[in-house]
């Protein structure tokens, strides 16, 4: 049997006051996705442990199969999706324009996302682009929105801080060795030389005649990084699990990181939810009927809904989603061969205290996210609506990350005896024809 993933991107919550104490997704009427639920055995997730704070990337990454020491960071899976070589050695960063103000002999951030400037962004990008110090190289490329990548040539460590601080109104920070770094010298090296490639940007973004080429902006006259990574490493989705994988991402972080792993990508211009998820479906029964075993659908929505701190429209955009899952009844859910598979990533809390309504956060939280899994010969248990608190009651109980993919591989009966050696590298899936060697007699 193939398998069919769908990823809502952000779609569990916290209970919000004007919802009556539910959640979005409790509050949204949704009865194709509780139909599924219904259809399914269900349970808790949580790629980590509960009350890790994690995002897309690692999320994902731990949800199929690899180990957290394997995660190379976002910096260098962004530089993959826009296409940036990473070489053997280089150290890769995510790098932002942004706006400060100095006050008391401080940095204070004004504007972490520089929109709607691009002929002055590139133009600054080309004034920073190159910068040597202690024997490292710095080489800045621009992408497009006020964003880039700072790739670090010459022996650089990736373990350093992030200079980011993911907030306004609050420093520029320091980047610093991380206490954890397994060779200190090469990462206290590579923060002093970040440290002043960082002041000389600065000063030149500062002198620039473009850098405050908006008057009714502030100034673009900082450069901000963040996850500092190597050049990735993966074994392949299709050698460790045994599936020929396809994907359709919906964010670039999450392009970087299946495109590493070895999918097929496809990707969408985004619209409105509904008409977004619809387009993906229909793709991703096209990929199925080609003979694509793994088949990811990823939507970015509600996750913008919940940053913003805006619990009704996160319920809205649920519902947008839900009326897109027609789709998968009229086309995909009487395939007797397919298990599908409904969860997210992560929680994004549209409900935080202190925090104003409709004011965007950046920050994710930790609590578990429901899981179905409908189709074959699976346990459908008595949860008949997809919810956080109603998923708690279902038969698959509470998962880490590193279940998913076994239980997975279960449903769609491709798991094999787990103490069985049939080839060299022991998979938990059965051998393919290719895998397995004949003795000759």
């Amino acid at each position: 049997m193939r398998l069919l993933v769908i990823y809502f991107d952000g779609l569990a919550d916290r209970p919000a006051r004007e919802l009556g104490g539910r959640t979005p997704l409790e509050a949204a009427r949704t009865p194709n996705i509780d139909r599924l639920a219904a259809e399914a055995m269900n349970g808790l997730i949580h790629a980590k442990s509960p009350g890790y704070a994690l995002g897309s990337p690692l999320s994902l990454h731990l949800m199929f199969g690899y180990r957290e020491r394997e995660f190379p960071d976002r910096g260098p899976l962004l530089a993959r999706s826009r296409g940036f070589e990473i070489r053997d050695g280089d150290v890769v960063l995510a790098a932002r324009f942004a706006s400060a103000v100095f006050e008391h002999g401080r940095t204070r951030l004004v504007e972490r996302f520089v929109r709607g400037r691009e002929e002055a962004c590139r133009s600054l990008a080309e004034a920073i682009a190159e910068y040597e110090v202690q024997g490292l190289r710095f080489e800045y490329r621009y992408s497009s929105g006020g964003d880039g990548a700072l790739f670090v040539r010459g022996g650089a460590s990736h373990e350093i801080t992030d200079t980011d601080p993911l907030a306004l109104d609050l420093p520029v920070l320091r980047t610093r060795a991380r206490a954890e770094a397994t060779d200190q010298p090469a990462a206290d090296r590579t923060a002093t030389a970040l440290n002043d490639y960082l002041r000389w940007a600065h000063h030149r973004l500062a002198e620039h005649p473009l850098a405050g080429v908006d008057g009714d902006q502030p100034p673009v006259n900082v450069l901000i990084t963040k996850w500092a990574g190597p050049k990735p490493r993966y074994e392949p989705f299709a050698e460790r699990w045994g599936m020929r994988p396809a994907s359709l991402p919906d964010e670039e972080v999450v392009s970087g990181l299946l495109l590493e792993m070895g999918f097929h990508l496809e990707q969408v211009a985004n619209t409105d939810p509904e008409t977004d998820l619809r387009q993906r479906l229909a793709l991703a029964k096209r990929r199925l009927d080609e003979g694509y075993e793994f088949v990811h659908v990823h939507s970015k929505y509600p996750d913008p809904q919940s940053h913003d701190n805006d619990p009704a429209r996160a319920c809205e955009a649920i519902e947008q989603l839900d009326a897109a899952m027609e789709y998968y009844w009229q086309e995909l859910a009487a395939d007797p061969g397919l298990v599908t598979v409904l969860t997210t990533d992560h929680t994004t809390p549209s409900v935080w205290a202190d925090w104003p309504r409709g004011k965007y956060n950046d920050q994710h939280s930790g609590e578990e996210w429901p899981l179905a899994v409908r189709g074959g010969n699976v346990r459908v248990d008595s949860v008949t609506e997809f919810g956080e608190r109603a998923a708690a009651a279902g038969v698959l109980g509470h998962l880490r990350g590193e279940d998913f993919m076994p239980v997975l591989l279960d449903a769609a009966e491709r798991t094999h005896m787990y103490e069985m050696r049939p080839t060299p590298i022991h998979r938990p899936y059965r051998p393919r024809p290719e895998d397995l060697e004949a003795l000759d007699f």
